[in-house]
């Protein structure tokens, strides 16, 4: 395997994650809390909420379009599958989508924020309800990102409902 797909598998299966036997999904989500907690160091150097909030949201569709990419690349050339358990940057992209807009404020709110939007991920990843379910049918890449993106989505709109409530 060249370079090339040596990195794009990594990226898929999230350094490793994917290609743990049991519940991947769930591991490659997981593998995502480093990578908010980095995004939530970031917001250090933004001047105000609305700045970052808009680096954010380029950051996940910056992210959405490599991760189509990849899940093109892995289905086509890596794995020669439809959608593959092993990549997981699917889930990596729906739990920081989940997270989109909440803005804690110190580490008991952050870890109130990462542990509420697991669950509320995990849950429409794994129920796939409505249009979840069917937007998985999509081709070249988009099918095997797009479910997890919709349930982030999806997730997003109750984590900030009850993120409004409650904090």
């Amino acid at each position: 395997m060249d370079k090339r797909l040596k990195t794009i598998r990594n990226l898929a299966t999230w350094f490793g994650l994917g290609d743990l036997p049991k519940a991947p999904g769930t591991f490659g989500t997981l593998g995502a809390i480093p990578l908010y907690i980095l995004l939530c160091y970031l917001r250090k150097i933004f001047p105000n909420t609305m700045i970052y909030n808009s680096f954010y949201f380029m950051f996940l569709m910056t992210f959405f379009a490599i991760s189509v990419y990849v899940a093109d690349i892995c289905e086509q050339e890596i794995f020669k599958k439809e959608d593959p358990q092993a990549v997981v940057i699917d889930e990596v992209l729906g739990y920081l989508t989940t997270l989109a807009f909440i803005n804690p404020i110190g580490i008991s709110q952050t870890l109130w924020a990462i542990g509420l939007a697991f669950l509320i991920f995990r849950f429409f990843d794994i129920t796939k309800l409505g249009p979840i379910d069917k937007s998985q049918h999509l081709k070249m890449g988009i099918g095997v990102v797009m479910d997890d993106f919709l349930a982030g989505i999806i997730g997003n709109f109750l984590l900030v409902c009850l993120w409004t409530i409650f904090f």
